[in-house]
């Protein structure tokens, strides 16, 4: 049953939200001694004048594309730079760094940093605002192309080829633990296949995964548009697969900052997601979108040709062998679905768990409380008009007949036949 989140936080309340899920006491030196050079300000406006958000080169960046273009953040009281980050690795260790004060991040990058994946020490960080959905691609090199197909065991045939040759089948991910990788391995699980034991995972910033395909070092990828298009576009690698044909309305990115900061300046944090808010609305105006391409298409953003991004943006898909089809129902979105979901996060905490990427018994509700702090999105678009979140507890269903019940995510880790598990 979905339960109605509160509402109308108190100011007191607001500048306690974080040591009320337990964060006063985390570690603050992974923050620059810049990150804390003001109080809490008398009045309504955000602590902090200038704000430096990061961003990586791919679709789901747009809401803050567009909250700086369109003034959106000046509108809220902040000068804001943004700044063109080179990897999904990059835009962490600059907002943990304090260099900047937010960033576009993989949904599973403020898990991961707050639970310390892959044996990296602990830095709390927080993901109250979910930037983008839809608009995922996972390609094949274009002689492949009949090969490998929807069905995983047809991948099973041919890293099988590729190891009686004793040569790599080379995946790249945008990040080992983010949501590409968890829905590659899931993916090959049902043909009984570890992706971690057969294949080569690698990690490469999708801009750089198309020219890596065209020259033969790597026979598959996973990312967010433009660069599906702009693979098939220059009949360099087809569409195996889009993220909806797995994970339907499937959630890529988040607005992520770091759990202190957001402790610190509130209000700083209150007017960053008022503007990306705003963005969002206007990203999803249909009336906008051939504004919104040409915004995103310049060098200093995405570099790609406007085409590609309209037809992302539009929902025009092209598997590259033939099939094509208009379903501007499984385009990229902004706006819809913002609100951090519970289940959403421990479907991620689940595969952290099943992959070994996390030891022990991981505690679900706790750290995806402290994680989305859906109390600051309440407390920050309640004046703009915008209902409460709702959480949705559905079971999510994937294109396989699995079903993830989140109140049984404990449970459903010891389920899954094909795991590297470390409980």
């Amino acid at each position: 049953m979905p339960t109605r989140s509160s509402r109308g936080l108190s100011r007191r309340r607001l500048l306690q939200g974080a040591a009320g899920v337990g964060l006063a006491a985390l570690t603050t030196r992974a923050l620059a001694p810049q990150a804390f050079a003001t109080g809490p300000y008398p009045s309504d406006g955000p602590e902090l004048s200038k704000v430096s958000i990061g961003f990586v080169a791919v679709q789901s960046c747009a809401p803050l594309i567009v909250a700086h273009e369109r003034k959106l953040f000046a509108k809220h009281g902040l000068e804001s730079t943004l700044v063109k980050e080179a990897s999904w690795a990059a835009a962490r260790d600059k907002l943990a760094s304090g260099e900047n004060h937010a960033t576009h991040m993989k949904m599973a990058q403020p898990l991961g940093g707050t639970m310390g994946v892959l044996g990296a020490m602990p830095t709390p960080m927080i993901a109250p605002f979910t930037l983008a959905r839809g608009g995922s691609a996972f390609l094949i090199a274009k002689p492949l192309a009949g090969r490998l197909t929807t069905d995983p065991q047809t991948w099973k045939a041919v890293g099988e080829e590729f190891a009686q040759r004793k040569e790599a089948f080379t995946i790249a991910l945008p990040l080992f633990q983010g949501w590409h990788g968890m829905m590659f391995r899931h993916f090959l699980a049902n043909a009984g296949v570890d992706a971690d034991r057969m294949f080569k995972l690698i990690t490469l910033p999708p801009a750089q995964m198309i020219q890596n395909m065209k020259v033969g070092t790597m026979q598959a990828c996973a990312m967010v548009e433009p660069w599906g298009v702009r693979g098939v576009t220059t009949k360099i690698a087809n569409v195996v697969m889009y993220g909806h044909e797995l994970w339907p309305n499937h959630p890529t990115k988040s607005l992520g900052l770091m759990a202190q900061f957001a402790e610190r300046h509130p209000l700083t944090v209150r007017a960053i997601l008022r503007a990306v808010h705003e963005a969002a609305v206007w990203c999803d105006d249909v009336a906008n979108r051939a504004e919104l391409a040409r915004m995103l298409a310049v060098p200093s953003y995405l570099n790609v040709p406007e085409p590609q991004l309209l037809a992302a943006l539009s929902g025009k898909l092209d598997w590259g062998d033939g099939r094509t089809a208009d379903e501007p129902q499984n385009a990229i979105t902004y706006s819809v679905g913002t609100y951090p979901q519970r289940r959403e996060f421990k479907w991620l905490m689940a595969q952290f768990s099943r992959w070994g990427m996390v030891e022990g018994t991981v505690d679900y509700d706790r750290i995806a409380t402290n994680v989305m702090r859906c109390d600051l999105y309440d407390d920050a678009l309640q004046d703009l008009g915008v209902a409460a979140g709702v959480q949705d507890d559905t079971p999510i269903a994937l294109w396989d007949g699995t079903r993830f019940d989140h109140t049984r995510a404990a449970e459903h880790v010891l389920e899954y036949a094909v795991h590297n598990r470390k409980l």
